[in-house]
Parts: structure tokens; sequence; C-alpha cells
């Protein structure tokens, strides 16, 4: 089986809230996904997605997916796509760096090895070792009295984590985190994420103030050394995110003791295969973790519930029902959400395929 064909599609994913606000200043209304389709002269086809959002993570990146796809795609055609090793050490020699366009790929060539073996991507991954992952919603930046009403409503639709933006004003996310840990019921859990938005000066000052609350600091600052700095002069459970890029940051966090939880974003990461390989490191040394990405549609969305459901039950925290903060679409049938839980399909590979209806036309294309 050989690659003969990978194109690029996009749709345009706005947020079910109006504005996503997180961060130092980030807002989002309308994201803009990329769909990759990688084909075989087999007749099977396999399809990922990458949604970079933010500064944070489009900051290396200024010249988007495209761009990117033009040095990676080629270095996959004529490959054998099962071989997922293989086309992960050719996209990585045709590029350096650009995990979100490598990401896509992978888990197009993941889909299509599922649909080879007859078998879902979750089974391939090592097995279903956590059927329902437990889901966390988002609560974005605003006043403190919008931010309980909407723990509320979520609450009233299952949902039992609670994510709550912090970062664009550290005195006033005092007091959002006080009032949230104060709210919480029996069996709920919340976690301040500040997007790197921080200083270490306001970081260790929100550490202070909220000490007694034992909330969760999710990425505090840019940096993991000024993380690093944060948590060793906080009491509070630390949880990383964006500085987690690679196998080589994995070992320095447990090297360090730097975080009890770390999110793990396959596009941040560079797909399945790399993701698999971190996950694996971190659950090796009792560390639990995220199983996320960026932002996207129900492809993206298939590719985190296959990697949560094969992530120990144990040890994983919870993960993200992407395709629900969007009013957009990528694909069908979408990964089954409910009551707090996302559940990966059983279906043979990720078990979605592009809504083409919703897709704009083919940008580019590769043979």
């Amino acid at each position: 089986m050989k690659v003969i064909r990978v194109s690029a599609l996009q749709a345009e994913l706005p947020y079910v809230g109006g504005e996503y606000r997180w961060g130092r200043g980030e807002i989002l209304s309308i994201a803009l996904s990329t769909v990759i389709v990688v084909e075989t002269d087999a007749g099977l086809a396999g399809y990922g997605e990458c949604c970079p959002i933010g500064s944070n993570y489009l900051a290396a990146y200024p010249e988007g997916i495209v761009p990117a796809l033009a040095r990676v795609a080629p270095a996959v055609v004529g490959l054998d796509p099962r071989e997922v090793h293989s086309v992960e050490r050719a996209m990585d020699r045709a590029l350096k760096g650009h995990p979100y366009v490598k990401a896509a790929i992978d888990a197009a060539c993941w889909d299509i090895l599922g649909k080879a073996c007859s078998l879902p991507v979750y089974t391939l991954l090592g097995g279903k070792l956590t059927d329902g992952a437990p889901v966390y919603r988002v609560v974005t930046q605003k006043p403190v009295r919008e931010v309980l009403a909407d723990i509320q409503g979520f609450r009233e639709r299952g949902y039992r984590q609670f994510q709550i933006k912090v970062g664009a004003d550290y005195q006033r996310d005092i007091d959002t985190i006080l009032a949230v840990a104060d709210m919480l019921e029996p069996g709920e859990n919340a976690y301040a994420d500040a997007n790197t938005g921080w200083t270490v000066n306001e970081a260790v000052k929100v550490c202070h103030a909220v000490r007694d609350t034992s909330m969760m600091i999710k990425q505090p600052c840019p940096t993991y050394e000024e993380c690093l700095h944060v948590r060793q002069r906080s009491q509070l459970p630390s949880k990383l995110d964006e500085c987690v890029t690679d196998i080589k940051v994995a070992e320095r966090i447990v090297q360090d003791q730097a975080a009890e939880v770390v999110c793990l974003k396959l596009s941040n990461l560079g797909g399945l295969t790399k993701a698999r390989r971190v996950r694996d490191y971190f659950v090796d040394h009792g560390i639990s973790v995220v199983a996320e990405d960026t932002w996207g549609g129900e492809i993206s969305s298939a590719a985190v519930a296959h990697f949560a459901a094969s992530t120990p039950q144990d040890l994983l925290y919870n993960t993200t029902d992407l395709h629900n903060y969007v009013d957009g679409s990528t694909g069908t049938p979408a990964p089954r959400a409910e009551g707090g839980r996302l559940y990966a399909s059983d279906m043979p590979g990720l078990g979605v395929e592009p809504n083409y209806d919703a897709l704009s036309r083919v940008l580019v294309a590769y043979t």
C-alpha cells in the first residue's frame, strides 16, 4: 500500500460562546481548521485535522499550514501509511518543527492503519484502558459572577471538571479562583489556566493568595524555567501545557518534579505517534496526563478520543470534547460525548469521515 495523494481542505469553526478569551489578551471568535486527506493506491483514505489558535501556538508558524505542507506532503507520497514510524521520520527529515501539519498527516496514517486492520485506533495504540474519558469544560475569562453562572450551566449538562481561564489581570484572577473554589461541589474539580499570561512575580503572588484552595495552577508563565521557578515557591499542584513539546521536555519535567499533571496536545507534539511516546514516558513515571489538542472539530475530537481511551484510567486526568465548542463541522459522526465523558468510536480507524459539505474546496494537493 502506498500514499498517492495528500490534500488539504479548510473549515471555519465559530466558537459557540461568541468570544473565547484566555491568557493575556487572546480572543477567538472563529478558528480556521485544516483537514488533511491521505489517499492510497489500495482505495483506503485517512483523515486528520489541525487547528492551532492564539499566539502561544501560532507564533512560531506565522506562515500557516499550507507552506509547511508543501515540504512535508511530498515526502509522504510513495510511503506505506501503515508504517507510521517511517512516515514520522520522513516528515521530520523533510522539515524541522511544524508539528501541526505533521500531526494531521500522522492521524490520517493511523486512520488508514486501523481501516486496513479492521481495528479502532485505540486498539493499535495499546488497547482500551479507559472506557469513557472524563471531560473538562473551559470557562473563559469573564467577570466572576458570569464565571460562576457558566460553571452552573456546564454542571447541569453533566460536566464535573472545569478549566478556569485566567492570566489577563492577576488581581482579578485571585478573586475568580477564590470564588470558584468556594462553589465546587463534592466530586467536582477545577483548575486555573493562565495560558502563559502571568509574569513570575504575578504567578507567585497568585499562588500565595489562593494557597488555601488547593486549586491546581496550569502553565502560569511562558517558559518551562519560569514555571519551575513558580512551582518551587508554591504548595499548590502544578500542571504544564504549552511548554510540553517533546520527549526531552518530558524528561526534564520528571527529573525536576515540575508537575503533577501534564497536558499532551496532539498538534503541539506532532501527532499520535510522538504523543504516545511522551504519554507512555509520563505514565511510567506516575504522572497524570490530559489527552487533548489545541482546537478543532469532529476529526480532531476523534483522534483525542482514541488517545484518551488508550491511556490508563488511573493516570488519565481528563480530556476534551473539542467539537462541542464550535458551531462549524469538519467530520461525521462526532465521537460520543455525554454525561461528562468522551467515548472513542469502535469502528475501524478513527471512526469519522470528512463533512465535505462544510469544507471548502481543496486548497492544495500533492501526488
